[in-house]
């Protein structure tokens, strides 16, 4: 008689939840970490890596540039190990914006993401505007769920096209005000 092997994965702790705030020094990490993000909106954007193996992320090289000085990024650290990252930016008009927010797959569906926007948005309080394409159906639930835990029903969903790419679906933005 054979009997098949059971794999069960280690349970990962999902506590504590640690924000690392980045400087333009120790980048290593987040271009890393930007490599698996981009990664998984490569099918959503219809997107292919270029020929040496890598993603292009420009945000994360105006943030390495330092060109946009309201650029903010923060390391995920949960249970003391590196869960993923999220960059911030503020436009001219005082709006805050989610420019890139990454969990990696393994601490998903476990409410780490809740608790780390909800201390991004407690830490820049004023108006939010963050983008998603409303085709993947778990971002849309998850930024509709977060702007409800911020301001209840106060919250817009406006859909635009994405400038020079006809062939993909518009890109949603969820607005809100946070108050301070």
């Amino acid at each position: 008689m054979v009997r098949a092997l059971r794999y069960a994965p280690s349970v990962i702790a999902s506590t504590p939840i640690e924000l690392v705030q980045v400087d333009r020094s120790s980048r290593s990490v987040l271009e890393n970490l930007g490599q698996l993000y981009r990664h998984d909106l490569s099918q959503g954007l219809a997107h292919l890596p270029n020929d040496d193996g890598t993603f292009n992320n420009r945000r994360l090289d105006v943030f390495r540039s330092g060109a946009d000085p309201t650029m903010r990024a923060w390391l995920i650290r949960v249970g003391g190990r590196l869960g993923g990252f999220v960059m911030t930016s503020t436009d001219e008009q005082g709006t805050h914006h989610i420019g890139d927010f990454f969990v990696v797959r393994a601490l998903r569906r476990r409410g780490i993401g809740h608790e780390v926007i909800r201390r991004v948005l407690a830490d820049q309080p004023g108006p939010w505007v963050i983008g998603f394409q409303d085709d993947n159906p778990g971002a849309r639930e998850f930024w509709t769920a977060v702007a409800t835990e911020a301001v209840g029903d106060a919250w817009t969903l406006e859909h635009h096209p994405v400038p020079g790419l006809p062939h993909l679906p518009p890109d949603s933005f969820i607005g809100f005000t946070v108050p301070g």
